[in-house]
């Protein structure tokens, strides 16, 4: 006969063990994009929403990294499992460059690196990246990426105590439209080179949960690129570094006000309908 204890015992195991749990093999690729659905996105086809803000990062020659501007931004997250083991991933997402000693949004800004006044391109775009079952990447943002100088993966994932940790990792040329008459000091080449270097991570239980609608799910996010054209630093040799943090949010009412309604302003209609 159970006694008193042991059934309070495995009561408690079981009001511990989520609901509805859907294990993961994260030895399996296929597995790991499930579980990326739920971290990434709103699960398998549903919308994911992210906020985020960091820092930009300029190293020129032989002088060290300077921190120069922040940035704040949205993104919108569609991520969709196929009958094949792939995973097809939507993004829609806007940001703008900021002053570092303001915050406020850098229209002009002069670079602290050659002194030249610049005028920030702040950026929306929309990217489309298909994971295949091999574990290999493909990406396109609207003809801008080179397919034939793209690598990465998603995962592996790793999982220590309670939370799990999945890197999207991607390195891509972008390739620079010409131009008649290119001011030298935006001339950077043919070709952007650039790395981008995201970590997510969440609870398990919450991944492993698929009863919950909403899994949350943190943001860490880096980049290795060359100059962006605008920064009129030419064919000088350096790097620039985006350094993001952020999480993923139920709506957009977790967007702080002023950047709202930016957003609202430059793209009307892009929040409720971001085209993803």
């Amino acid at each position: 006969m159970l006694d008193r204890r042991t059934l309070l015992g495995a009561a408690a195991i079981l009001a511990a063990a989520p609901a509805h749990a859907a294990k993961f093999d994260f030895a399996k690729t296929v597995d790991i994009y499930r579980a990326y659905t739920r971290m990434r996105g709103g699960g398998d086809g549903k919308m994911g929403r992210w906020w985020y803000t960091g820092n930009v990062w300029l190293q020129a020659g032989d002088r060290i990294a300077e921190r120069v501007l922040t940035i704040d931004g949205f993104s919108f997250q569609r991520l969709t499992m196929q009958p094949d083991g792939s995973m097809i991933q939507l993004m829609s997402e806007a940001g703008y460059f900021k002053d570092l000693k303001t915050g406020a949004i850098a229209n002009s800004w002069v670079n602290p690196l050659n002194g030249e006044t610049c005028k920030p391109r702040h950026y929306k775009s929309s990217q489309t990246i298909v994971a295949t079952p091999d574990g290999g990447l493909k990406g396109d943002e609207g003809g801008r990426m080179s397919a034939r100088d793209f690598k990465g993966q998603i995962g592996p994932a790793a999982i220590n105590g309670e939370r799990v940790w999945i890197d999207e990792n991607f390195a891509t040329k972008f390739i620079i439209p010409k131009r008649e008459g290119l001011d030298p000091k935006e001339d950077i080449g043919d070709f952007l080179a650039a790395a981008s270097l995201a970590t997510f991570t969440a609870k398990l239980a919450d991944v492993e949960n698929d009863a919950l609608d909403f899994a949350p799910c943190e943001l860490h996010f880096q980049t290795m690129n060359g100059w962006l054209p605008w920064m009129r630093m030419g064919r000088v040799p350096g790097a620039q570094s985006w350094q993001l943090y952020g999480h993923k949010v139920r709506d957009i009412s977790s967007i702080p006000g002023p950047l709202r309604a930016r957003f609202e302003k430059d793209y009307p209609g892009w929040l409720e309908k971001p085209g993803i």
